[in-house]
């Protein structure tokens, strides 16, 4: 029963992380699929690239 609840847990921490990535690609203009993905299997790594490269400028011009 333990390892079932760490199962889960271990998803939801990962399932939160996704959509905080997720969330955080669009307002800075990248891919959210990409970024959704990576949340999920990378979390604090993903946050921390995310929040390091910043707003993509060159999509905001050609969009």
């Amino acid at each position: 029963m333990s390892s079932l609840i760490s199962i889960i847990i271990a998803l939801a921490i990962g399932v939160a992380f996704a959509l905080v990535c997720r969330s955080m690609a669009g307002s800075r203009n990248r891919s959210q699929n990409l970024w959704t993905v990576l949340g999920f299997f990378f979390p604090l790594i993903s946050m921390i690239i995310l929040l390091i490269l910043g707003k993509d400028e060159s999509k905001a011009a050609s969009a």
